[in-house]
């Protein structure tokens, strides 16, 4: 059933939750505990490490569950909305310097939203990119026309385009599907470039190969763009938007389109009257993200757009490619061996020899992942190569390891 090209509001939601599996590497401070009521933009918790990175409620609510896991960090926070609650009021902001700016995003929450590359994490405060990406792509057909999730926000969204470029002397990348330029008219640091639509073309890994290849001393940040357009709403509103607007799709989507919802939202409360009933009468896998990249999940993953309803098939013998539910239904055990294949070259891409590195991936070997390549990689970047290799190994599971242990190291 093709994707309406419409945006609706969601089903309304009785909890969100904010997740650790967002946050690697991150071990929380707690600000709240069960039971304490918050308020929308209200700070939950921050970084131990990095106390001035603070994490606020998407929501005015009560505070439902809040677990840590190994090592102290964090499971979930989970708030339950209070509809009706007294909103707090509009919030001055200033937004003309670098410095306005940093204080801005730390202390309202909008901070989380840049991810570093190498490494795939939430920035140090006082650290600086050499360029920021934005991407507005799309990474399937499935998910969000950028374009038109913008609609009515543009203004704000070039707001944001402009904070960000306070940040740093180097270049504002708008990574864009073709067509009219998001980014026009902006100065010449903040510079639209043009991606088809694809798995590939359409991730932030593979603008940064192209436009501003990472190292260990040589970094960048990334920010999806319904982020940017947060930032801009903060600044001309004075009001915090935690809104997100994502595609409803899926096999078992009863109507695939747009929805407006929030971040963390419950998956649950989401698609409760969005899901067609099966002829076996199987539930449905409920996926935060798209087949190729998501992951089961009861709450919208902080950086997804996409929330992918799929049958609950029964198991079968699993061979490379066999589909999407085959990464889901994999029992743990020793992946099996890599075959070459040209698929598997062309779905790495990166100028990464594919099997050397997978083979560095599956023995934890970090010092040959990171020289073959690895830290222009985050876990969505090796979703397609978990697809096609007969290992039937998640590369993406075993990249996250590297990364943190290297990240650790540096």
């Amino acid at each position: 059933m093709p994707l309406e090209q419409v945006i609706d509001d969601g089903m309304p939601v009785e909890r969100i939750a904010l997740l650790g599996a967002d946050l690697p590497g991150l071990r929380p401070r707690l600000l709240c505990e069960r039971g304490d009521r918050v308020q929308r933009g209200q700070p939950v918790f921050v970084d131990r490490a990095h106390p001035d990175i603070v994490f606020v409620a998407p929501v005015s609510g009560m505070v439902e569950q809040a677990t840590l896991g190994p090592r102290r960090s964090l499971s979930a926070l989970v708030i339950r909305a209070e509809p009706g609650s007294k909103e707090p009021g509009p919030v001055t902001v200033a937004a003309s310097t670098a410095t306005d700016v940093r204080t801005m995003l730390l202390a309202h929450g909008l901070w989380p939203g840049l991810l570093t590359r190498p490494y795939g994490r939430i920035p140090a405060p006082d650290s600086t990119p050499d360029a920021i990406f934005v991407t507005a792509t799309a990474d399937n057909p499935h998910a969000p026309d950028p374009r038109l999730a913008l609609d009515g926000r543009n203004d704000m969204f070039r707001s944001g385009l402009k904070a960000l470029a306070l940040l740093i002397a180097g270049p504002v990348h708008v990574c864009q599907s073709p067509g009219a330029d998001i980014a026009a008219d902006l100065g010449d640091r903040i510079r639209g470039s043009f991606f088809p639509a694809g798995p590939a073309s359409g991730l932030a890994g593979s603008h940064i190969h192209r436009l501003h290849p990472v190292g260990p001393q040589r970094m960048v940040w990334s920010i999806g763009y319904q982020d940017v357009a947060a930032i801009g709403a903060l600044i001309e509103t004075g009001i915090p938007d935690f809104t997100r607007i994502v595609s409803l799709t899926g096999p078992r989507a009863s109507r695939p389109r747009l929805v407006r919802t929030f971040t963390g939202a419950s998956l649950q409360d989401l698609t409760r009257e969005e899901i067609l009933p099966a002829r076996d009468g199987s539930a449905a896998i409920i996926l935060s993200g798209s087949p190729l990249a998501g992951r089961p999940a009861s709450w919208l993953g902080r950086y997804h757009q996409q929330i992918t309803l799929l049958s609950d098939a029964p198991a079968r013998k699993e061979t490379a490619g066999w589909g999407l539910l085959a990464r889901f239904k994999r029992p743990p055990s020793r992946p099996g061996p890599i075959v070459p294949t040209a698929a598997l070259e062309k779905m790495l891409g990166f100028d990464i020899p594919a099997v050397p590195f997978l083979r560095a991936l599956s023995v934890g070997d970090a010092e040959a992942a990171s020289r073959l390549g690895c830290l222009e990689l985050v876990e969505e970047d090796l979703a397609a190569v978990s697809m096609v290799c007969t290992s039937g190994a998640d590369y993406g599971r075993m990249l996250r390891h590297v990364l943190d242990e290297l990240a650790e190291d540096a």
